[in-house]
C-alpha cells in the first residue's frame, strides 16, 4: 500500500509510528529514498524506530560498521539497542572490526550466510518490539543475480509474516527512488504493508 510522501526525520518517525501501530505484531515497510538524502534518511529512520521503543538489526550494505558507529555516535544514537550485519566491509574487501555487536559476512555475499546472520541477530534482541533494517536492497542487486536477491527478499518477508519461529519483528527496507520502478522492486512493493516515499 502506498503511503503519503514525507520529507524530514520527524515526519518519517511519525509515519512509521502510525504504520507500526497498525501492525502491532510486525509490519513490512519500504522506504523510497532520493539518492541525495539517502544516508540522512537512514539515520532518521533508525532514530525514529529507537524512539518508538524498538531495538533492532541494522543490515549495512552501503557503509562499513566502523563508519556507522562513528556517525551514529555523532548523532547520539544508542548503539546498545542495535546489532549490525556488515555487508559493506565484505563488498569493499577491507579489514574487519572485531566487535560483539557486529556479524560480518564473507566477500562472496552468500545469501544463505546473510540470512543466517540476520536470523541469529534477531534472536539476540531482548525487547518485545524488534526491527530489521536493510539500508539498501537495491545495492544487493549490483552484486548478486536477481534470483538470489529475490530469494533474500522472500526470506525476509516470510520471517516477518511469522512463517518461522521469530515473532513480533518489523522489517524496514530502503530502495533508491530512481530504481523504484524496476520490476523487481515493484514486485517486492506489492508484498509490503506500506511504501513511504521520502522527499528532500
Amino acid at each position: 500500500m502506498d503511503g503519503p510522501e514525507t520529507g524530514n526525520g520527524r515526519a518519517i518517525e511519525s509515519h512509521l509510528s502510525q504504520v507500526l501501530s497498525d501492525h502491532a505484531t510486525g509490519a513490512v515497510v519500504m522506504l523510497e529514498l532520493p539518492t541525495e538524502a539517502y544516508f540522512d534518511a537512514n539515520l532518521a529512520t533508525v532514530e525514529g524506530l529507537l524512539a518508538l521503543g524498538f531495538e533492532g538489526v541494522y543490515v549495512s550494505v552501503n557503509r562499513p560498521f566502523p563508519n556507522l558507529v562513528e556517525l551514529f555516535g555523532q548523532r547520539g544514537i544508542d548503539l546498545k539497542k542495535l546489532l549490525f550485519v556488515d555487508v559493506a566491509t565484505a563488498l569493499a574487501d577491507t579489514e574487519r572490526t572485531d566487535d560483539p555487536r557486529c556479524i560480518h559476512v564473507s566477500p562472496e555475499l552468500d545469501i544463505d550466510e546473510l540470512v543466517r546472520a540476520i536470523y541469529m541477530s534477531i534472536e539476540r534482541l531482548s525487547r518485545p518490539k524488534r526491527f530489521v533494517f536493510i539500508d539498501s536492497l537495491t545495492t544487493i542487486t549490483l552484486y548478486k543475480p536477481l534470483s538470489e536477491t529475490l530469494r533474500f527478499s522472500e526470506f525476509l518477508l516470510r520471517t516477518i509474516r511469522k512463517h518461522h519461529d521469530i515473532e513480533n519483528v518489523s522489517l524496514v527496507v530502503n530502495v533508491a527512488a530512481d530504481l523504484a520502478q524496476k520490476r523487481f522492486i515493484k514486485d517486492v512493493a506489492l508484498k509490503v504493508d506500506e511504501v513511504i516515499k521520502v522527499s528532500l
